[in-house]
Order: C-alpha cells, then sequence, then structure tokens
C-alpha cells in the first residue's frame, strides 16, 4: 500500500459546513494498492491526524462539519483499496488559522506512521479543482 498526499486546501466556509475553529485544511492523496488482495487503510478508524505547528494534533472527525466533507471527484472508494489499483481520497481537518502549515500523519496498521509537511498556503496540482468542488 501507498499512499501519496498530493494537494492541501485551507478555506473557511464549504458547501458542506463551516469549521467550528474558523479554517478547513482538507488534503487530496493517492492510495495505492499493488497487491493481489484488497488492503484496508486505517483512515476510517483514525490513521490520520493534522499536527498543527505548535505541536496539537487533530483528527479528522474532531468537528462537526470535518468529517461530512466529501468533495465530488475526490473520493472514490472509503478506506478499503482494491488490489491492482489506486483511488483518490481526501481527508478534512477543522483547525484553527494558526494550525496552517501542519504536517499530516498517517499511522498503518502496524503502528508505523508517516508524516508529510504542508505549506501555510493553499498548494499543489488539484486546488482550483479541490476549491470548486468544495463550494
Amino acid at each position: 500500500m501507498q499512499i501519496t498526499p498530493d494537494t492541501v486546501v485551507y478555506i473557511g466556509r464549504t458547501s458542506f459546513g463551516t469549521p467550528e475553529r474558523g479554517l478547513f485544511a482538507v488534503v487530496t492523496l493517492k492510495a495505492m494498492n499493488r497487491g493481489r488482495a484488497a488492503v484496508k487503510t486505517t483512515a476510517g478508524s483514525g490513521g490520520f491526524r493534522w499536527k498543527t505547528p505548535a505541536g496539537h494534533t487533530v483528527g479528522p472527525g474532531d468537528g462537526r462539519s470535518a468529517g461530512k466533507i466529501v468533495p465530488i471527484g475526490f473520493s472514490e472508494g472509503g478506506p478499503t483499496v482494491r488490489p491492482n489499483t489506486y483511488q483518490a481520497e481526501t481527508v478534512a481537518f477543522d483547525i484553527t488559522t494558526a494550525g496552517r502549515g501542519g504536517t499530516l500523519v498517517y499511522t498503518d496498521g502496524d503502528g508505523v506512521a508517516f508524516c508529510w509537511k504542508f505549506p501555510s498556503t493553499s498548494s499543489g496540482s488539484a486546488v482550483p479543482a479541490l476549491k470548486s468542488a468544495l463550494r
């Protein structure tokens, strides 16, 4: 299983709701399974976290609206990835403005953590399309 984050969009309001803490950080990623059997990621059971520059961690379910963000065209199948395929997914976090420029942390089923640092501004190949899908 390979997980590759691509884009982060910081947005204060979406068609899915308004953040309780002032800002959503929405990350797009690809989950690739080159194996012969389906693989269930820990995405559905709290495997992703957003670590702010100050060291505070936020889960995707923290905040009522963050867990409801499912932009069309960016979420293809949930935590189970079929064999010999990849799927696009998003994960959203309800953060404060000071939480921009955080680190996406994914902990796999073996307890191994993988980290990706993001800039404090929206960036990545899908920024315009993701912003459109969120409005």
